[in-house]
């Protein structure tokens, strides 16, 4: 397959325009609208679905994309090769995560990362958990460190670890001493969550609807330091989070972390997420491999 039509079609499955993909390319709209025509001419298939407001991918122009993407990164992986800048000595490793791992988790393994490959630096987009694998299978990132319920197609999940939500709660607090809890015991609590639209708060919500609770938090943010400050300046409210997200912090704060026994709040998991397909770069291999590491040894120590 030819090299200009494809990238015609990128520019379009990506902007979702004809019009917006000329003005990228420095083009007619014309000239992009017949590569896109010939393209699907030749390959006897539509790609996309002319509607009012742009171009939407069909399904095999969902499937071109993702061919059209590798392809597009394997080439910009060779050029730096050849030029000799995609060794382990420098590359800038681009990653997506929610902010319950951009607080304390990810800051540190890059940190110690950089310890043995001080070339190497990071580009780090703290977005939501399906804008992250969004930007996976886009290309857009090497790696998405993200909470997820279900799998993406285009995105291969290079580990799975079990993310369970537990109750945080200053040390003082009555409850502190229980071995797990449920969203029952939780109802006379000032509770600090963060907004809906979260995989966290989805969860909560589904274990109340499933008992007939219904539970109005004290404070809601969608900022975790905010929560986790509240928590941690309080002498009752307690807040919602996995265990990997706040454990380096608890001992330090006074704080615990209770386990909540739900079925639905036990359902989570963290995946390490790279676009299904493509090959990394060497530092980008290497540094999947060490945060695969980390977040088994975090998983582990939490469970204990």
């Amino acid at each position: 397959m030819h090299d200009l039509p494809l990238r015609y079609f990128h520019s379009v499955a990506r902007t979702g325009s004809l019009s917006a993909a000329a003005e990228e390319l420095h083009v007619a709209v014309s000239a992009v609208s017949r590569q896109i025509s010939n393209l699907e001419e030749t390959l006897g298939l539509q790609l996309f679905e002319r509607k009012p407001r742009g171009m939407q991918l069909t399904e095999p122009g969902e499937l071109l994309l993702a061919y059209a993407t590798r392809n597009m990164l394997e080439v910009k992986n060779v050029i730096a090769e050849m030029r000799g800048v995609n060794t382990l000595q420098q590359h800038r490793i681009v990653l997506a995560c929610p902010e319950g791992m951009a607080w304390e988790f990810l800051p540190r393994v890059t940190a110690e990362f950089r310890n043995f490959h001080p070339g190497a630096s990071f580009d780090v987009h703290v977005v939501d958990a399906a804008r992250a694998s969004q930007l996976v299978k886009e290309g857009s990132v090497d790696i998405a460190l993200t909470f997820s319920l279900t799998s993406t197609q285009g995105v291969e999940i290079s580990l799975s670890c079990d993310s369970p939500i537990s109750a945080l709660m200053p040390a003082s607090h009555p409850l502190a001493a229980r071995e797990s809890l449920e969203v029952k015991d939780l109802r006379d609590c000032p509770l600090a969550l963060p907004y809906t639209g979260s995989t966290l708060r989805y969860l909560f919500d589904i274990a109340c609807h499933l008992q007939g609770i219904n539970i109005v938090p004290a404070y809601t943010s969608q900022s975790l330091g905010t929560i986790y400050s509240v928590v941690r300046y309080s002498q009752d409210v307690i807040a919602l989070c996995g265990t990997v997200t706040v454990s380096g912090s608890t001992a330090r704060d006074n704080l615990v972390l209770v386990p909540m026994s739900d079925p639905q709040l036990r359902q989570r998991s963290l995946q390490v997420q790279i676009m299904a397909g493509r090959k990394l770069p060497v530092l980008v291999r290497y540094f999947l491999s060490f945060l695969e590491e980390q977040l088994v040894t975090a998983s582990t120590i939490t469970k204990g």
